[in-house]
């Protein structure tokens, strides 16, 4: 078709004449569903178990677009993220009608959905909701795989490159007049998901129908299609700035929390000037904290969730006392975070990389499908922390504060769904690198630079809060039994008597009276404290939960009694320690 035909064919008259024929069309079939309505399906969670007697799978990035038009297909994926959220987990009930727009709704108005590409007179021309049509191409195809009863199905008059329409397996859906639907001799339940790059949809009954029919499907040759973005033909009604769509080519984006200094270096390293950020907050004249001070977040690549990050600083400056459990608001306010995060990513961005603790919310939106991440730990994951902890309740079970860090069932199984479709783990932490061995970026610690690195004191360092997780029942015990004196980091203990009939102090942050580090610790992420006095020369004696490697200065012990063999040995080949001396 020429350039002169098309511009003909999309003049500004044919398009009214085009868009008042979908009005009536729209309102017959109101008026059709009217009288005779159906069923909306939710998901009851009785089939979740059940044999998947039906898959489909299709590619998500077009390997035959052009730079011009790849970002309908971007924008296609973003609207295919919106519309599986309305669709995955449903139960249709045997005999029952499934409807596309039933469950759907109408994407033109208040759902979210961005410009994407549709088939129109021979056209791929940019339009809001544009690409749905793969989802239910895919829907269809695994109705026909599992021998579904098809009741309303329409082809698409033209057939792109690489779709499910060139194996005849294709359901072209336009609000609401042209729909899919099928339904069941049994129970079934509808799963989709999306990958890095495929949409996947499966269906599970206890049972799979009979062959319904003998169709063949037949190979059906691609179109030659004129899309708004290359076709050259300017002069074209589509080629209204009403319907521009910004163009930019992949990009990454950074969802970020707390600055940690070995991911500001491995990020300034790796991250592009058309890369983008966001954050919860950014620092400002009002706000002059420099925790989310990254380095590559400027103000023109950054963006930030700034009501939902000064709400969860609120409430853990000033609310926090009032509550049972620190860890689970935590979780409740990273939550609200990373709903907002997920609705600030770019269309364009193709890979994220995200700060762990926003990771399984921002998973639970859908906003991963189609993109590759990296997650940048901040912890163990969720599985793990509960082992952790539980190991250590069973040796203390007396402890209260060991009963803390504890999350659902669910969000262990998001978390973990998550971190295994995750591209790179990236850790400085050597005992999560070791979980995550064969797709860990390895980072180094970094020490902080510090002065007269000889070690010169004589006092024993517990480096830490006095609680069951970070090892304080064995400090206790290794005190008694040495006949230790200690110093103590941190403020919190598990009760009131804790240190009762032992000799402690408070650690004052100088690290030159110290002679050795003792943190025999279930869970460390963060070893601040240990870098610190690795930089001043000093002794540590740590286990394996502390995430470093051993070393000249660092010692791993497994259990009590090499603890004890270690501090002893200490003791003895150490020219500054003199207990008498000891204050």
């Amino acid at each position: 078709m020429s350039r002169k035909d098309l511009t003909e064919k999309h003049s500004f008259v044919n398009d009214t004449i085009f868009r008042l024929k979908i009005i009536l069309l729209i309102g017959n079939r109101i008026f059709k569903n009217l009288k005779n309505p159906n069923t909306r399906f939710k998901d009851k969670g009785q089939l979740i178990n059940e044999p998947i007697v039906a898959i489909s799978e299709s590619e998500l990035w077009n390997p035959f677009d052009n730079i011009d038009n790849w970002i309908l297909t971007a924008g296609k994926i973003e609207n295919l993220r919106i519309a599986t959220k309305r669709l995955n987990g449903l139960e249709i009930e045997a005999n029952e009608i499934f409807s596309f727009w039933k469950h759907i709704g109408n994407p033109n108005f208040g759902k979210g959905y961005v410009i994407g590409r549709e088939i129109r007179e021979g056209c791929i021309v940019p339009t809001i909701a544009g690409g749905l049509c793969q989802l239910s191409n895919a829907l269809y195809d695994a109705a026909q795989k599992a021998n579904f009863q098809i009741v309303e199905r329409h082809k698409h008059t033209k057939v792109v490159k690489g779709s499910l329409a060139e194996q005849d397996r294709d359901a072209s859906v336009k609000w609401n007049y042209i729909d899919l639907r099928f339904k069941s001799s049994f129970d079934f339940r509808i799963e989709i998901e999306l990958t890095s790059d495929k949409l996947v949809v499966y269906f599970r009954s206890s049972q799979k129908n009979s062959k319904v029919t003998n169709e063949e499907f037949e190979l059906r040759q691609s179109n030659k299609l004129n899309d708004c973005y290359s076709c050259g033909n300017c002069s074209c009604f589509k080629h209204s700035k009403s319907t521009s769509v910004k163009q930019e080519i992949a990009t990454t984006a950074f969802i970020l929390d707390e600055k940690w200094p070995e991911y500001d270096n491995y990020i300034t390293a790796t991250a592009t000037t058309s890369d983008s950020f966001i954050l919860p907050i950014k620092k400002n004249r009002f706000l002059k904290t420099d925790r989310y001070s990254w380095a590559s977040a400027n103000s023109q690549n950054t963006k930030t969730t700034y009501l939902q990050g000064i709400y969860r600083a609120i409430q853990l400056r000033f609310f926090s006392k009032n509550q049972n459990n620190i860890f689970e608001l935590g979780l409740q306010l990273d939550k609200k975070i990373a709903v907002a995060a997920a609705k600030r990513i770019p269309i364009d961005t193709t890979h994220l990389v995200i700060s762990q603790n926003l990771l399984p919310f921002i998973f639970e939106t859908g906003a991963l499908g189609g993109r590759t991440f990296d997650v940048l730990m901040t912890r163990l994951p969720f599985e793990k922390l509960h082992e952790r902890l539980n190991f250590a309740f069973n040796i203390h079970s007396e402890s209260t504060t060991l009963k803390d860090f504890r999350v659902t069932k669910e969000l262990i199984e998001i978390e973990n769904k998550a971190l295994t479709k995750a591209r790179n783990i990236v850790t400085p932490h050597s005992e999560i690198a070791v979980i995550f061995k064969n797709k860990v970026v390895k980072l180094n610690w970094i020490q902080p630079l510090l002065t007269n690195r000889q070690a010169k004191g004589n006092k024993i360092l517990f480096p830490a809060a006095a609680v069951g997780r970070k090892g304080a029942y064995e400090i206790k015990k290794l005190a008694k039994e040495l006949n230790l004196n200690l110093t103590i980091s941190g403020r919190t203990i598990e009760n009131d008597n804790f240190w009762e009939e032992l000799k402690t102090e408070a650690f004052n942050g100088d690290f030159d009276q110290i002679g050795l580090v003792v943190y025999p610790t279930f869970v460390e992420h963060q070893p601040r404290q240990i870098l610190k006095a690795i930089a001043k020369g000093v002794k540590v004696i740590t286990t394996t939960a502390c995430g470093l490697d051993s070393s000249d200065l660092v010692e791993i012990i497994d259990n009590f009694e090499q603890l004890k063999k270690a501090v002893e040995k200490w003791k003895k080949s150490s020219t500054n320690y003199n207990h008498k001396n000891f204050v």
